[in-house]
């Protein structure tokens, strides 16, 4: 599709959700750990799970020093405690060893792209994570990708449907200009979409306000009218 298709459905959402503006309060060092813990689970658990660590240790170099065992118990609502406390603190303990301490504030004096890099080579941190540390926590033009973007993608046909969602964050970038606030409405606006219209199991595309563009609609309807079968 082209970037004016884009520009529409951007249009559509902010009438109905508004322009997204917020970034994160929280720094880079703070958004890597509750990326991880936020990965394969929901907001309320990873922030049970982050206030409780956070509420527990004064400082990440004390995190890195705390027995496994004792941030697993803490980090437990979060899914799969027993992988990410130690890759929290394998995380913490490289930042460390590349910075004698634990912040990751040398990444505004790098480009975008060595910063990216940078955080890709810490272990549990893939190309979705990093984007979020860099969009979120330090305004840098890139955009995540997860499930909810990705969908709203794909469904309506800003990108094509079988598009991975690494190859879809580039496809996205080349339709829009590569300024941070804009593709941070983006990804709010279609999170958002994703969370509360075009949701997985079950989207609800009659109250949808795209559903008169949207490839995933209209095949619906073209599919009911040659099977006389009824659309949500």
């Amino acid at each position: 599709m082209t970037p004016a298709f884009l520009h529409l459905i951007v249009d559509r959402l902010e009438k109905k959700y508004g322009r997204q503006t917020r970034y994160s309060s929280k720094g880079p060092m703070e958004q890597i750990i509750a990326t991880i813990l936020s990965q394969r689970t929901n907001y309320a658990d990873e922030k049970l799970a982050y206030d409780q660590l956070r509420a527990q240790f004064p400082s990440w170099e004390a995190v890195a020093a705390a027995p496994t065992e004792a941030l697993e118990k803490l980090i437990q609502s979060a899914r799969f405690p027993e992988l990410k406390a130690p890759r929290i603190k394998e995380v913490i303990r490289r930042i460390m060893e590349r910075n004698g301490s634990a912040s990751l504030d040398f990444l505004a004096d790098m480009t975008t792209e060595d910063a990216q890099a940078y955080l890709m080579s810490l272990p549990g941190v893939g190309f979705k994570t990093s984007t979020f540390v860099l969009l979120f926590s330090m305004r840098r033009p890139v955009l995540p990708v997860d499930t909810h973007v990705h969908r709203v993608s794909t469904r309506t046909g800003i990108i094509p449907f079988k598009t991975s969602q690494e190859k879809a964050h580039q496809l996205l970038l080349q339709m829009q200009p590569r300024h941070a606030d804009g593709l941070l409405n983006f990804h709010k606006l279609l999170f958002k979409h994703g969370q509360e219209i075009c949701t997985f199991s079950f989207p609800r595309c009659r109250e949808c306000m795209l559903k008169d563009v949207c490839a995933y609609y209209i095949a619906i309807l073209k599919a009911s009218s040659r099977n006389d079968v009824s659309t949500r």
